[in-house]
């Protein structure tokens, strides 16, 4: 069901382009692993997914590529990514990212652990003793089975697979991007509250019929893995205190503009403006994220002083 094709990909700045997705005469088109293309068919069927989604995919494991079809630049940081092109000569992408990071720009949800689910089950994948709330059938039982919600005439499935993660990464990045396919499908796509905590990780853990604190587990080792291999291309090259707290925010630029601590005041605060200290190639760098916080980025984030306006 999935061709792979592969196509020569330049190295040129995406910048601030219109999205640019692969022409539907291309579709359904991946740009990456069999690893990745085993895994697309088999939780598509799992998931019950519609033929008619499969003429609307494309699925990559290269940066540039996807940034070149959303028209955004990927957060470094991201393992995964779905997004939803509602017309591909250029209305904005609705991003509904998976493991990691969201697109750049993408705004940021509450970081807040869901006790409960937010949103109803997948079909199929209701929680045991409870009724399945979509009222969908039991997963695999048809081939376009299932309620559908009307989509943009012109619209894509685009996803971001990173390459090189660990096997069983690669199988649960695959079936959280797949999620994110099947809720947009049925006109309830869902954002991240908390990465490894919220409802959509509750689906994720019942569809790979994995541990949900094994996951968390893993997503902590990806983004340390990541984060680690980062640095050794963009090693941190400041680091931002806070007077006050003294909380450190490492950074391989400088900002452009005055920052606070966003764990003092989550709004701009010149009483926790932050002191920038440049280092050398003798001072120890850290590495990213301490282990175990990668789920905190809200609390780890400035506050940038805002323009003043023009008159």
């Amino acid at each position: 069901m999935f061709a792979r094709h592969w196509e020569n990909m330049g190295k040129k700045s995406v910048g601030n382009r219109l999205p640019a997705p692969p022409a539907l005469d291309l579709l359904p088109l991946v740009h990456a692993s069999a690893e990745v293309t085993q895994w697309l068919e088999h939780y598509w069927h799992r998931l019950n997914l519609p033929k008619s989604a499969v003429e609307r995919l494309a699925v990559t494991n290269n940066r540039q590529e996807f940034a070149v079809w959303t028209g955004r630049r990927l957060n470094p940081m991201a393992l995964g990514c779905y997004c939803y092109l509602p017309n591909a000569s250029g209305d904005a992408a609705d991003v509904g990212c998976g493991e990691g990071a969201e697109l750049l720009n993408a705004g940021t949800a509450a970081l807040t652990p869901a006790s409960t689910r937010l949103q109803p089950a997948l079909p199929g994948f209701a929680a045991e003793g409870s009724e399945d709330l979509t009222g969908g059938p039991a997963a695999g039982s048809a081939d376009d089975a299932g309620p559908t919600h009307a989509l943009a005439a012109d619209h894509r499935h685009l996803i971001f697979v990173e390459p090189g993660l660990l096997p069983v990464s690669t199988e649960v990045t695959v079936a959280h991007e797949l999620i994110h396919l099947s809720d947009r499908i049925q006109g309830n796509p869902r954002k991240h509250r908390c990465h490894g905590y919220d409802a959509i990780s509750i689906d994720e853990a019942a569809l790979t019929q994995r541990d949900p604190e094994q996951l968390r587990a893993q997503l902590r080792e990806e983004t340390a893995r990541r984060e680690m291999a980062l640095r050794r291309v963009r090693p941190f090259r400041f680091i931002y205190v806070c007077p006050i707290c003294r909380r450190e925010y490492p950074r391989v630029k400088r900002y452009a503009r005055p920052v606070s601590c966003g764990r003092c005041d989550q709004r701009f605060n010149l009483a926790f403006v932050l002191q920038v200290h440049e280092l050398t190639d003798n001072d120890e760098r850290p590495v990213g994220v301490p282990h175990g916080q990668a789920s905190l980025e809200a609390d780890r984030t400035p506050v940038v002083a805002e323009l003043p306006a023009s008159e």
